[in-house]
């Protein structure tokens, strides 16, 4: 890590880490006041900081917030060291509610904390730093929720006027039983006969931009997965002939609910407090998200009691220009050459991917870590997930002989 000090134009010090500056080079105080004012939220109970650099972000938080508990995440000791050596307010350390920490010190659990993570800091580090996943995982979903507040709770109290049950009374029916989980990647082309023969055996649960493709082969899924805000995913259910099980996200959105015409749940979930909230005040459980709709899926799948699931068209990548199924309400064509990142798949070869792909491929890999459910992977072209292997035909029959 390479650390430098220079003068800002106001005659201020401002930091620079392997060549990034991490606050400006005109007015670093105003410019870390600025980024904080943009964050902070005053509802919060506690904050987690990521970088202490110079103490600039760290000194606007205490500004705005002088009694709730902060935690400073430290990069390393130069980053300690750096601040005690340039900063003007070192006695900040000092403050009761302030405690800044290393990675070994890490034994919050961060889901109590709002998270405070400068984008300079993570350009700065860097793709191969062990922080940067992590990183990247939580400024997705930061970004992701700014994008979209207000449609999200716009959604949200309308979907609660559609007082439709909740998830509560499937915990645990599936016990033993098998799943496919099906997602509307490339591969899915490649894998709808598979999906076609086992069908009848197992529970097929669609994230709704695969329902084209499996109404198209003649597939009908036992329920659809919709999580999804804004007014394009409409066309998932518009003007086809599926009226089956619909479960959708409580933010989801609005007019797609009144779309569709069979039986809806609604999920609550886990980390949109108002969906806390409600859930609490109706005593109902929430749900964990992972942020994608097959993330969603899966945690839905867990929750039901499935033994194992088999993940169709879960590819977290593509190769050439088609980033969906060919039948796929989201299937896009791209440019080729654009510069995307590159994940190693099942076959061998190097597929596309994206850093939300990343996000959710990490995701999985955490769960089949730490679920009881038995995850396969039935995508030969999709990414290699950690933890979950590929299967072909013959192993998913001997497994639901043995079921």
């Amino acid at each position: 890590m390479n650390y430098k000090v220079d003068v800002a134009k106001n005659g201020e010090y401002t930091l620079i880490l392997n060549d990034i500056y991490i606050y400006s080079k005109y007015n670093p105080r105003k410019d870390a006041e600025k980024f904080i004012n943009k964050e902070y939220d005053n509802d919060a109970k506690c904050y987690f900081l990521v970088g202490l650099g110079l103490g600039y972000h760290l000194e606007a938080l205490l500004q705005m917030e002088k009694n709730k508990p902060i935690i400073v995440l430290a990069i390393d000791e130069q980053d300690i060291t750096m601040f005690k050596r340039y900063s003007k307010n070192p006695q900040m350390m000092e403050l009761n509610n302030v405690k800044i920490i290393l990675e070994t010190e890490l034994k919050e659990d961060l889901n109590l904390y709002q998270i405070i993570i400068p984008f300079s800091w993570m350009k700065a580090l860097g793709g191969n730093h062990r922080f940067y996943n992590l990183l990247e995982d939580i400024k997705i979903r930061q970004m992701s929720y700014e994008a979209f507040s207000e449609l999200l709770d716009k959604n949200f109290q309308d979907n609660l006027k559609n007082n439709d049950p909740s998830i509560s009374e499937l915990k645990n029916v599936f016990k033993g039983k098998l799943a496919c989980l099906v997602s509307s990647g490339p591969s899915l082309d490649s894998t709808i006969e598979l999906l076609r023969d086992v069908k009848d055996r197992c529970y097929v649960l669609a994230v709704g931009s695969a329902l084209n493709t499996l109404l198209k082969n003649n597939i009908k899924p036992d329920a659809v997965i919709i999580i999804d805000s804004q007014i394009n995913v409409v066309k998932q259910l518009k003007n086809k002939v599926y009226k089956g099980l619909l479960f959708y996200l409580s933010t989801s959105n609005h007019e797609m609910t009144l779309v569709h015409e069979g039986k809806r749940i609604i999920i609550f979930q886990e980390g949109f407090n108002p969906a806390e909230i409600e859930a609490k005040k109706t005593k109902v459980e929430v749900l964990e998200t992972g942020g994608s709709v097959a993330t969603t899926g899966f945690s839905l799948l867990e929750y039901m009691g499935f033994q194992s699931v088999v993940l169709f068209g879960q590819d977290f990548g593509f190769k050439g220009d088609s980033t969906h199924s060919i039948l796929s309400t989201s299937r896009k064509n791209i440019v080729s050459e654009m510069p995307f990142r590159k994940v190693l798949a099942n076959n061998g070869e190097y597929i596309h991917t994206t850093a939300n792909l990343s996000t959710y491929l990490r995701w999985f890999e955490r769960k089949a870590n730490k679920t009881n459910v038995k995850i396969y992977n039935s995508s030969w072209t999709g990414a290699k997930i950690n933890g979950i292997p590929y299967l072909d035909e013959i192993i998913l029959n001997i497994i639901l002989r043995n079921l």
